[in-house]
């Protein structure tokens, strides 16, 4: 082989392993970046997912304080329904002791505290 030979080999084998190395560069850059691409949309439908819980969570909790307050409402009533009877119950009580004692003239046991 001649001088001129292998200078031309040895400067196109050079030129040829510069453009490997920069396509290889490149193929690399391309799956870094379609990589990030891919990170960025899970991160992205994560963030999606995340907020919508969050929505469905924020409607449970709107749905349960309404029930809360109406179970509290209803409380209230039955509350002041279950007094008026327990002191409609405690009148009877009295008058039934009076009616024993004036008309059949029994003794009768009181309870303390005028509880039944």
């Amino acid at each position: 082989m001649t001088p001129e030979v292998s200078a031309i080999i040895t400067v196109a084998l050079f030129i040829l392993s510069v453009a490997t190395f920069f396509i290889g560069r490149q193929s690399a850059s391309k799956a870094e970046g379609k990589e990030a691409g891919s990170l960025a949309k899970d991160i992205e439908y994560i963030k999606d997912s995340v907020e919508r819980i969050e929505n469905r969570l924020n409607d449970d909790v709107k749905r349960l304080e309404g029930r809360c307050d109406e179970m509290s409402n209803q409380m209230v009533t039955i509350s002041g329904a279950a007094s008026k009877a327990y002191e409609s119950a405690k009148m009877q009580h009295n008058r039934l002791n009076e009616h024993l004692k004036r008309d059949h003239g029994q003794t009768v046991v009181e309870v303390k505290g005028g509880d039944l």
